[in-house]
C-alpha cells in the first residue's frame, strides 16, 4: 500500500521538478527554521532555570537571545510560505493546463457519462490539494524536527521521564493513525456527494429556462435538496467521528499526564532521581512533546490524503478515455462520404443496424427520420464524438480512423442542433473558428446565415457581448450563429443536426439558398425530423428503426 501511494504522488514529480531553485530555496529555509527551532528549546531551558533559581542576569541574557531566535525564526517561516505558495502556484497552474488538454482529448461518451461535478472537484479542489502537497509536507516537517528536539532534552534531563513520554507519544500516534485512516474512508464518500451536489447545481443553471418554463422550480428544488442533504449527512458523519477520535487523544493525554503527576509524586521525586526544577522544565515541555504526536499525525494526513487526491487527478492526465485518431494527414479534396454497413449500440439496444450511405462531392444532402430513430447518433459517428461498434466510415476513400486529428476537423464541420456561445463577443464567437479572420470575412459569412442585420441592430453591433451559452440571444439567432461559424470556417464537409429546429419558414428558405449555394465546393449533409420541401436537395434519405428504409 505504501508503494503504490508512494507511486500516485510520483506520478506530480515532473511538475515539481521543473521549478528545482523554488524547492531548493523551501528546503533551505525549512531546515533553518527547523534548527533555530530545536536551539530554542535549549534556550528556553536556561531561561527556565534562571527564573526558578532567582539568577536575574541568566534569566534576562536568555530571555534576550529567545527574542532573537524568536525573530528569525519567524522570518523563515515568513519566507518558507512565500516560496511554498510560489510554488503551489506554479505547480497548480501546470497541473490544471493538463487537465484542461486532456479534458479536450477525451471522448465525448466518456464526458457525458461522468458528468461535470466529476471535472470541476479534480480541476479544482483536488489540484490545490496537490500543488500544496510539498509545501505543507515541508512546514510539518520543521514542526516535527523542531518538537523532536524536546523529546530529546526530556531524555538529557530524566531518561525516565523520556522513556515514559517515548510510549505515551507512540501510543497517542496509533490513536491518531486511526483518525486520519477514519478521516479518509470519509472524505471518500463526501467527494462523491460533493461531486453529485455539483453536477445538480450546474445543471440549475443550464437548465433554468426549462425549470422556469414548466414551472419546476419546488421539484429541482427538492432534488437539489436531497442532493445537499445527502452532502451535509457524509460531512456530519465525517466530522463526528473525526472529533470522537480527537476526544480519546486528548483523553489519553489527561491520562498520561496523571501517570506522570503519580510516577513524579510516589517515586521520582522521593528518591531523588529527579530535582523539583527539572521536573517543571519537563511539564513545560510535554504539551510540546503532544504537538509533535499532532504533527506527526498531519504528516500522515498530507500522504495519505495526497495519495487520494493524486490518484483522482490522474484519472484525467492519465485518460484512459482519450480519443483515438490516425496519421494521414491528407486533406479531403473531393468530400466523398460513404457509410458501409455501419452498426451502433447503446449498452444492449441497437440504435443503427446496418447502415449504408454514399454521398458524392459537392452535394445538398438530407437525412430525416422520426425522433429515435437513430438520427442524431450518425450525426455523432460521422463527427467522430462516437466510435462505431462495426461497420466504416470513408470520407474520400479514406477509413475515418486513419484521419490525424488536425486534418480531420479542418476538413470536416460540425453545425450542432443547439450550439454553445461562449460568453465573449458575437464578432469573437464566430471568429473562434477563424481567429486571423478580419471583419469583413466574418460579416459576409453572418449575411450567407442571414444573422448580419440582426447583428446590427445591437446596440453595440459585432462587439456585443453575449452571456454564458448565448441566453440574451434566441434559439434561432444562436442556430445562425453556429451556421456562420462553419460558412467562415469553410470546410470541404458541413455536417448539421436539425439546423432548422428553431428557424422559422422564411430563415428555413433563406438557409437552404445559402446551403445551395455552399455545394458548389462542398459535400453538405443535413439531419432533420421533417422538412416542408425537399426540391433543393440532390439525396434524401430516410431512417427508420435504425435502418435507410428509402432513398
Amino acid at each position: 500500500m505504501f508503494l503504490k501511494r508512494f507511486k500516485n504522488l510520483c506520478a506530480f514529480k515532473p511538475y515539481y521538478k521543473k521549478h528545482t531553485k523554488l524547492i531548493v530555496a523551501l528546503l533551505c529555509v525549512m531546515f533553518m527554521a527547523s534548527s533555530v527551532g530545536v536551539f530554542m528549546s535549549y534556550l528556553m531551558s536556561e531561561q527556565l532555570i534562571g527564573i526558578t533559581g532567582g539568577i536575574a542576569e541568566t534569566a534576562i541574557k536568555f530571555t534576550i537571545y529567545i527574542l532573537v531566535a524568536v525573530t528569525i525564526h519567524h522570518i523563515n517561516w515568513f519566507l518558507w510560505s512565500k516560496f511554498a505558495f510560489k510554488l503551489s502556484k506554479k505547480v497548480s497552474k501546470d497541473i490544471k493546463k493538463d487537465i484542461v488538454s486532456n479534458l479536450l482529448n477525451t471522448k465525448y461518451s466518456a464526458i457525458k457519462e461522468k458528468g461535470s461535478g466529476y471535472y470541476l472537484e479534480r480541476l479544482n479542489d483536488d489540484v490545490n490539494e496537490i500543488s500544496t502537497f510539498l509545501g505543507n509536507v515541508a512546514g510539518t516537517l520543521v514542526d516535527v524536527f523542531t518538537n523532536f528536539g524536546f523529546l530529546v532534552i526530556i531524555y538529557f534531563l530524566s531518561p525516565q521521564c523520556g522513556l515514559f513520554f517515548t510510549i505515551g507519544v507512540a501510543l497517542l500516534f496509533v490513536i491518531e493513525s486511526i483518525k486520519v485512516n477514519v478521516d479518509l474512508k470519509n472524505l471518500e464518500l463526501v467527494k462523491k456527494s460533493t461531486e453529485k451536489a455539483n453536477s445538480e447545481f450546474n445543471e440549475i443553471i443550464h437548465g433554468m429556462k426549462d425549470i422556469k418554463g414548466f414551472g419546476i422550480k419546488s421539484e429541482i428544488n427538492a432534488k437539489m435538496g436531497n442532493a445537499n442533504e445527502d452532502l451535509l449527512e457524509k460531512v456530519y458523519k465525517k466530522n463526528t467521528k473525526f472529533e470522537f477520535i480527537s476526544r480519546i487523544a486528548t483523553y489519553t493525554q489527561w491520562i498520561i499526564d496523571s501517570v506522570l503527576v503519580f510516577m513524579s509524586m510516589l517515586w521520582l521525586l522521593p528518591t531523588g532521581r529527579i530535582e523539583i526544577v527539572t521536573l517543571l522544565l519537563i511539564f513545560n515541555y510535554k504539551s510540546l512533546m503532544y504537538d509533535t504526536v499532532g504533527f506527526f499525525s498531519k504528516l500522515k494526513g498530507y500522504y495519505v490524503n495526497g495519495d487520494y487526491y493524486a490518484k483522482r487527478v490522474l484519472e484525467i492526465t492519465n485518460n484512459l478515455n482519450k480519443e483515438e485518431f490516425g496519421e494521414s494527414q491528407k486533406e479531403i479534396e473531393e468530400g466523398k462520404i460513404t457509410i458501409k454497413n455501419l452498426i451502433f449500440s447503446y449498452e444492449q439496444k441497437k440504435v443503427l443496424d446496418n447502415v449504408n450511405i454514399e454521398l458524392s462531392p459537392n452535394t445538398l444532402n438530407v437525412l430525416i427520420g422520426s425522433s429515435g430513430s437513430g438520427k442524431s447518433t450518425l450525426f455523432l459517428l460521422l463527427s467522430k464524438l462516437y466510435d462505431a461498434n462495426d461497420g466504416m466510415i470513408f470520407y474520400d476513400d479514406m477509413d475515418i480512423n486513419q484521419i490525424d486529428e488536425k486534418t480531420f476537423r479542418e476538413n470536416v464541420c460540425i453545425v450542432n442542433q443547439e450550439p454553445f456561445i461562449f460568453n465573449d463577443t458575437i464578432l469573437n464567437n464566430i471568429k473562434i473558428v477563424k481567429p486571423n479572420a478580419n471583419l469583413e470575412e466574418v460579416k459576409n459569412a453572418c449575411k450567407l446565415a442571414n444573422i448580419h442585420n440582426e447583428i446590427q441592430g445591437f446596440e453595440n453591433g459585432y462587439d456585443t457581448i453575449l452571456t454564458e451559452n448565448g441566453t440574451n440571444l434566441s434559439g434561432g439567432q444562436k442556430q445562425r450563429i453556429e451556421i456562420a461559424r462553419a460558412i467562415l470556417k469553410n470546410s470541404k464537409i458541413i455536417l448539421l443536426d436539425e439546423p432548422t429546429s428553431a428557424l422559422d419558414s422564411e430563415n428555413q428558405t433563406k438557409l437552404f439558398e445559402t446551403l445551395s449555394q455552399l455545394k458548389q465546393n462542398k459535400t453538405i449533409f443535413v439531419i432533420a425530423h421533417k422538412l416542408n420541401n425537399y426540391d433543393c436537395f440532390d439525396k434524401v434519405f430516410e431512417l427508420k428503426d435504425g435502418k435507410i428504409k428509402a432513398e
